[in-house]
């Protein structure tokens, strides 16, 4: 049995892994309280409150995990926030809303920031025990520009990034790091950012359960093989 952390836990994909590596030990983390601890329930498993863009609630959880377990196999970072809008669009009052400047840093400091913060806190574990896995789940506009979301595309394109730059220092350590990069996804993701797209759209996404069961077949595989990217979408949305 793994011991796997996962960000973004309480909904949509971060929900979905979750009940896909139940038998493993799922160790749950979000900032949605009741969700998270619905998906708790649900995968009999340890949850953490924590707000990932908050440096001192990352220290305290990293800690108190660090402490419990003996090892961390695996963590998945799923914690994300939407957001959309051309430039010339945001006098629109949903893309004005949506884009308000505290937001904005908002989903920065939660795509981009969380992401890296909890890898650089989960890496000397994963130095200390020998080995480790990271899977972070990116997006399509992680390896494509998509001009309507210029704010999400940034977000997304920083944490491949920062994945491609650290790799090589992460295998030399017995430590392997890939990118799940879904297209549409059918879930609330879009609507609890007050940006619900139509009907006719989200039935060409993919379900929260098909992209878990791509992160599963990463997680599974052998150690020694790795997949530095991989980019999954529904057939009817290219």
């Amino acid at each position: 049995m793994k011991n796997v952390i996962i960000t973004g836990a309480a909904n949509g994909v971060g929900k979905a892994i979750s009940n896909l590596l139940r038998n493993e030990n799922p160790i749950l983390i979000d900032i949605d309280n009741d969700n998270l601890i619905e998906t708790s329930k649900e995968t009999n498993s340890e949850y953490y409150i924590c707000d990932l863009t908050d440096c001192d609630e990352i220290d305290q959880i990293i800690g108190d995990i660090s402490i419990k377990y003996n090892k961390i196999d695996c963590l998945i970072n799923c914690a994300g926030m939407w957001i959309s809008g051309d430039m010339s669009k945001l006098e629109q009052p949903i893309f004005s809303e949506m884009n308000d400047l505290n937001r904005i840093k908002k989903v920065i400091d939660t795509n981009v920031f969380g992401t890296i913060a909890m890898i650089k806190s989960i890496f000397p574990i994963m130095q200390k025990q020998g080995y480790g896995q990271i899977i972070n789940i990116n997006s399509q506009s992680g390896v494509m520009c998509e001009p309507p979301f210029p704010i999400y595309n940034a977000s997304k394109q920083s944490t491949n990034a920062f994945r491609k730059a650290i790799q090589d220092d992460l295998a030399r350590n017995n430590i392997k790091i890939t990118d799940v990069c879904p297209g549409l996804i059918k879930t609330d993701f879009y609507k609890r950012a007050n940006n619900e797209l139509p009907k006719e759209v989200m039935d060409m996404g993919l379900t929260a359960e098909e992209v878990a069961q791509t992160v599963k077949y990463v997680f599974d595989l052998p150690h020694e093989i790795t997949i530095p990217s991989i980019e999954v979408r529904h057939i009817k949305n290219y």
